[in-house]
């Protein structure tokens, strides 16, 4: 089969040539771009066999759905599956070769919250239940020991950037234990940045294969939510500042990009916790040698500080891990769309309560996943879906 595509600006239009039928896609108005994202998009498909169906109707049969599929197709790639988007976070020029080389490396941890009460209609009296509360804390264990075994490796120390969860109750209250366990166990303080109601549960897009008819009002309301979240968490790490010369001659106008004074302050405090903690590890010779070398030059603006011996790690980090505690179909929509594979088969995919998946993102712009759905931290007992236990369901 061969494509076509066809686009025209101010009405747009896509012809797909196939071996026996030909299909017309009208974009409506409302479409969104964004730069190396794809295309956003609000679309009806008038195929030649079934015109009248989605021309008009909001919801069909499960036959009418599967076989007119896209009616409403939210993101188009940028380039032909299957190649990779290079820009596909728009900061391909912006990050340069000095960001491949010195960048830092982002580990991004989606955990779907713990089994909760669904007895409630109200959002806040559907809380952990005690199994979902053990869940959370077992995690919180795990990520823990994630964590402290990349500080260890050959990549050099790793921070947590900052532990973010949704504004529902069930993710609220999942990351708060998280949070709890890790601190306990690290004695550092983490980030807990205010919630997030963009990735609040809900239909990201259509779904292939359908069990019944979609409601495409139910996913027009979630959809543009759901991408703005992935976008906020998804991207690569660019390095610093850079000066951009305006039209007019060199040295004129030039734009520098400046840290916002939070992120100083967030940043300086890190360093200082990483290093009072190397401290309290040392023997008091060791640690009497340390505070001599001034660790805390760094932070002032100076070089980067002497180390007392080989043991002393320096106190940059080139990893970064942040935890975004939130909802099953969010974290398999989010999983397809930074592998850049078709987000309309989330629901193909399984993630049961407090299991993890791993997302790492390089300063080049490629994207892996280290792991999917990941329970091995819970017990047989602990492993749930919602209200189901264990496997045979």
């Amino acid at each position: 089969m061969t494509s076509t595509f066809l686009r025209q600006f101010g009405t747009r239009c896509a012809i797909t040539v196939g071996i026996s039928s030909i299909s017309y896609c009208l974009l409506e108005d409302e479409t969104v771009c964004a730069p190396g994202s794809g295309i956003l998009k609000q679309g009806i498909q008038v195929s030649t066999r079934k015109a009248a169906f989605c021309e008009a109707q909001e919801e069909g049969t499960k036959e009418e759905m599967y076989y007119n599929f896209p009616k409403r197709q939210k993101w188009e790639p940028s380039v032909e599956y299957p190649l990779w988007d290079k820009d596909w976070d728009g900061k391909e020029k912006e990050a340069g070769k000095v960001n491949r080389k010195k960048g830092v490396t982002r580990h991004i941890i989606l955990v779907r919250h713990g089994q909760y009460d669904e007895t409630h209609r109200e959002d806040e009296k559907r809380i952990l239940t005690s199994l979902g509360r053990e869940q959370a804390r077992a995690t919180g264990r795990k990520i823990a020991g994630m964590i402290k075994g990349v500080g260890m490796g050959e990549g050099g120390r790793c921070t947590v950037k900052a532990v973010h969860s949704s504004d529902m109750a069930r993710a609220k209250e999942t990351a708060d234990l998280i949070v709890s366990e890790i601190e306990g166990i690290t004695g550092t303080k983490l980030n807990r940045t205010d919630p997030d109601p963009d990735i609040n549960e809900g239909r990201p897009c259509h779904y292939i294969p359908s069990r019944k008819a979609q409601s495409v009002a139910s996913i027009d309301r979630d959809s543009g939510r759901i991408e703005r979240g992935f976008r906020r968490y998804f991207y690569r790490f660019v390095g610093e500042a850079k000066e951009e010369k305006e039209e007019g001659g060199e040295g004129k106008g030039k734009k520098e990009q400046r840290l916002s004074s939070e992120e100083i302050v967030r940043r300086s405090q890190a360093k200082i916790d990483s290093q009072i903690s190397d401290l309290l590890k040392m023997k008091i010779e060791d640690a009497k040698n340390y505070l001599k070398s001034d660790p805390l030059s760094s932070i002032r603006g100076g070089g980067a500080a002497p180390q007392a011996d080989a043991t002393v790690k320096p106190p940059d980090s080139n990893h970064e891990f942040e935890i975004v505690v939130c909802h099953g179909n969010v974290i398999r929509y989010m999983f397809l769309r930074a592998l850049q594979l078709p987000p309309e088969a989330w629901l193909r995919l399984c993630t049961f309560n407090c299991s993890l998946t791993y997302m790492v993102v390089r300063p080049t712009g490629t994207v892996s996943c280290r792991t999917l759905g990941d329970i091995g931290h819970l017990d047989h007992v602990g492993q749930t879906f919602s209200g189901h236990e264990g496997y045979n369901w």
